[in-house]
């Protein structure tokens, strides 16, 4: 038995996710020139509308001082607000901005586009199963991705922005 499967494991998981985050981060940061890659992270796990900086802190798997800079700068910048947390007047919520919902769906439909190309690169059945695959892997509920009309629909806006304004393209991704 090879004592080199587990890093080829961990690498091979590492490999593809750096690319996806690279893939998302590159077309966010070409709109969001006032942003860094650590800031498409606050967003990578899902909507950050009305959620402490420490649940960020804790699903961006950094410290919350990090995520504390992190959430200032977005501040800002324009693309969030923090408010008293009603159920807790010491904590606050992280708001988005009419700007921060613009920057979310464009992570959105960045994402959903990486969805789609994976997808098709490797085919429906087996993109199904390693979705199923990761879920189970990471203990997380088991739920299948979002329908592809859905998606398509995302990917299109990110699509049909892009030519409106000429940002981001690049010759490789059309």
């Amino acid at each position: 038995m090879s004592t080199e499967q587990p890093a080829r494991i961990t690498g091979l998981l590492r490999t593809a996710a750096d690319r996806a985050f690279d893939a998302v981060r590159d077309e966010v940061l070409a709109r969001h020139a006032d942003l860094r890659a650590a800031h498409v992270q606050v967003f990578s796990g899902g909507p950050i509308d009305g959620l402490r900086v420490t649940e960020l802190a804790d699903r961006a798997a950094m410290t919350k001082q990090s995520m504390h800079e992190l959430v200032g700068h977005l501040e800002r910048c324009g693309y969030v607000r923090r408010e008293p947390d009603p159920a807790d007047q010491r904590a606050r919520l992280v708001r988005l901005t009419d700007r921060g919902r613009a920057l979310q769906e464009t992570a959105h439909a960045a994402s959903a586009r990486l969805h789609l190309q994976w997808r098709e690169r490797v085919g429906g059945a087996r993109f199904d199963a390693l979705w199923a695959a990761l879920q189970d892997l990471a203990g997380l509920p088991g739920s299948p991705p979002e329908r592809l009309d859905v998606l398509r629909g995302r990917a299109a806006t990110v699509a049909a922005s892009r030519s409106a304004d000429g940002a981001g393209a690049r010759p490789d991704t059309q």
